[in-house]
């Protein structure tokens, strides 16, 4: 636990000294079974509940029993709306399955009071090496945003620079046909599908969220509407293929406003930023990062999955307070220690440069992750700062990493936060936005250009109207899907990069109405061989 880190805050997860009281739930289980941390022989299962109740985990011909943490960091703030079923903070069981082979599948059931869920787990490849398939499937999205607001809400579709087949149809309005919850619930199933059919064939898979989880990290309903879709009523995922993330901006965004200054956590305030960041580190476990400063523990990390290096770093606040290396102008370092630096000279830019020394060193392929898109033709993409033509929340000064990440052979980077679909190329690393997982979908902005770009969803993919149906093109939530398979000659590996749409087939008979989706790509994947150095004797 993170007892040490964060003792200066208000909690951390604390083991419950004496039995709670059940709140009337309909259900024992608060966020049902999902799966953190994997290794070639370990996976992690977790789920909280609504009491002090042991659980139990059935796995491999054993059965583990849980010991419930009361979080008090996942608690509901006195001035926030939520279920009056619920109890204000759930139990966290967290049980490290060890003694696993490397990418094989098990069984498993979680029983909690008197439920029990099913699933099953597989674990990574050994380090190197893939799947008995002959290859590994990873999944990249970020900006989901998650909140209960996001039910009936449908985001601004601004229209794109090409209209081929004419224009619009007048229902449009602008507006996607879908929700923000559908489109997010959409994209998830989709990758579901696709995981499971990879897991059919014998290859692990991973999933990965860029950032932007939720919509306030502060608010703990839009974190129960976060696991409400990846472990809970509105889909399982998690519960079957492990799940990563970094942290985003929105993590460390606090909520809900309030009158009363006592209890607001709104904004970018040092306090806010904790409450939320503090939700992340609860609910998530990544490998440590051995930080000398506990409070920045785990909060960027390497994960090995089979012949990848995953490297995610956390980029929320960067360099000098209001300066050009700056990523968040709303926040002073002085009231965040808890938030790491990236910017040159910093404990965790020094961590990257051995991390990447290492796997370079030890053969792998390396890609590396973080929420600011460090070029983009979003509103993200201006030039750090608060005045006009500026942005408070630029990703332009992780531009400085560039040279790093080439020198150390880093294959892709993979961001989000300008909600859009992009893709650019320096120095031969492929950089991309994946911010499309379920919140907007924007357009570029007016006066920003990004000179590396290759592919943008917005110009690259235009839109073909037939009537009131969509036939083809368009902005569309969605994600990147990596496959990472056994070459078909010779030694090394053969990487394919894939931005995959859910696309929405219209009634033509009932304008607006979605009557099917359908998974299309864009006309932007990305294939190349590499065969990586052998590892030193």
């Amino acid at each position: 636990m993170r007892g040490g880190a964060v003792a200066w805050m208000v909690t951390a997860c604390l083991i419950a000294p004496a039995r709670a009281e059940a709140p009337p739930a309909a259900s024992a289980f608060r966020v049902r079974p999902y799966l953190q941390n994997p290794a070639a022989d370990a996976m992690t299962v977790r789920w909280l509940s609504n009491d002090d109740t042991p659980g139990k985990v059935t796995v491999a011909g054993r059965e583990i029993v849980s010991a419930p943490v009361l979080c008090l960091e996942l608690a509901y703030q006195p001035n926030e709306r939520h279920d009056d079923r619920l109890g204000s903070a759930p139990f966290l069981h967290s049980v490290r399955v060890g003694g696993l082979e490397p990418a094989t599948s098990y069984p498993y059931a979680v029983r909690q009071g008197g439920e029990t869920v099913k699933a099953v787990l597989t674990t990574a490849p050994r380090p190197g090496d893939v799947g008995p398939g002959g290859a590994v499937r990873l999944f990249f999205y970020a900006d989901s945003e998650t909140q209960p607001e996001s039910r009936g809400s449908r985001v601004e579709w601004p229209p794109p620079s090409s209209l081929p087949g004419g224009p619009r149809p007048r229902w449009v309005n602008d507006r996607y046909p879908a929700d923000e919850t559908t489109g997010y619930r959409t994209n998830l199933a989709l990758i579901a599908a696709r995981a499971a059919e990879s897991l059919r064939a014998g290859n692990p898979a991973l999933v990965s969220v860029v950032g932007d989880l939720v919509e306030s990290g502060g608010e703990q309903r839009d974190w129960d509407e976060f696991w409400r879709h990846n472990a809970g009523d509105f889909g399982t995922l998690a519960s079957r293929v492990p799940i990563v993330a970094a942290l985003g901006n929105h993590e460390i965004f606090g909520g809900p406003p309030s009158d009363d200054p006592s209890l607001d956590l709104g904004g970018h305030s040092g306090r806010a930023t904790l409450v939320g960041a503090m939700k992340f580190l609860a609910y998530f476990e990544h490998p440590a990062n051995g930080a000398a400063d506990e409070r920045h523990e785990e909060r960027y990390h390497r994960l090995d999955f089979g012949p990848v290096a995953l490297l995610t770093l956390d980029t929320t606040n960067s360099g000098s307070d209001d300066g050009a290396d700056d990523t968040n102008h709303e926040l002073d370092r002085a009231d965040a220690p808890h938030v790491p630096d990236i910017g040159p000279g910093s404990a965790q830019r020094d961590w990257l440069a051995r991390e990447l020394a290492a796997a370079e060193s030890a053969g792998r392929i390396i890609f590396v992750q973080f929420h600011h898109a460090p070029y983009s033709s979003g509103p993200h993409g201006r030039p750090p700062g608060s005045g006009r033509g500026a942005d408070p929340h630029s990703g332009q000064p992780l531009r400085s990493l560039a040279p790093l990440l080439h020198r150390h052979g880093v294959r892709a980077v993979f961001s989000g936060h300008d909600e859009m679909y992009e893709h650019s190329v320096v120095d031969g690393v492929h950089y991309y936005d994946v911010g499309i997982g379920g919140d907007a979908l924007r357009g570029p902005d007016d006066g920003t250009k990004n000179d590396r770009q290759v592919f943008l969803a917005h110009d690259h993919a235009p839109e073909h109207w037939t009537g009131d149906v969509l036939e083809s093109g368009g902005k569309h939530y969605g994600h990147v899907e990596v496959d990472v398979a056994r070459r078909e000659r010779g030694p090394g590996f053969t990487v394919t990069i894939r931005p995959v749409h859910v696309f929405p087939v219209l009634d033509p008979g009932d304008p607006g109405t979605i009557v099917r989706w359908e998974r299309r790509e864009y006309d932007d994947i990305v294939t190349f061989d590499i065969t990586p150095r052998e590892p030193p004797p």
